[in-house]
């Protein structure tokens, strides 16, 4: 069988943008979710995530989640200018010497992180960036970006929220 083969690299920008919210009660109830989305179903120490976490859709339908994602939207405008929907939503929680494996989010069309409580940064090697976890710290970044995070070395628990948009395509809704 013959083919004709023709490779040339795709030049494309990356983003990472950082931003803060101040709904702390919004913050303190998403804390509560992850805690109780743990003890129904959980993921931990079964992914790139060496640590407690929620399914991968948990968050879903969250009212709290939702009303995240509402805050989001001008953040969200600024990093893609398509139509998109939340493809996947989960919770994490560090404990002493937990960690994140070096990993992307690939296919989705925007990922993201907000950190609820303080904790060990997130690593970004492509920029050679540490993102500090602070509360209320939202950080959009650009699927294909390699991050990762260190081990925990501090008996304080890290809470995050991380979650994936993806393009709304226009085969939607056919049959």
């Amino acid at each position: 069988m013959d083919f004709d083969l023709h490779i040339k690299p795709i030049v494309k920008d990356s983003f990472i943008l950082i931003s803060k919210l101040n709904d702390f009660n919004l913050m303190e109830r998403l804390i509560c979710d992850i805690t109780m989305g743990i003890k129904e179903k959980n993921n931990s120490y079964k992914t790139n995530v060496m640590g407690k976490m929620t399914g991968f859709k948990y968050f879903n339908r969250n009212k709290n989640f939702l009303e995240l994602i509402e805050l989001m939207k001008p953040y969200l405008k600024k990093v893609i200018n398509t139509e998109i929907e939340l493809r996947d939503s989960w919770g994490n929680i560090l404990d002493k010497n937990d960690y994140v494996k070096i990993h992307n989010h690939h296919p989705a069309a925007v990922s993201g992180i907000l950190y609820l409580t303080e904790g060990v940064s997130t690593h970004f090697p492509l920029y050679n960036k540490h993102i500090e976890a602070e509360v209320g710290k939202l950080v959009l970044f650009d699927p294909l970006l390699n991050h990762s995070v260190a081990k925990n070395k501090v008996s304080k628990k890290r809470y995050s929220l991380s979650f994936n948009f993806q393009t709304k395509g226009s085969y939607d809704n056919l049959n």
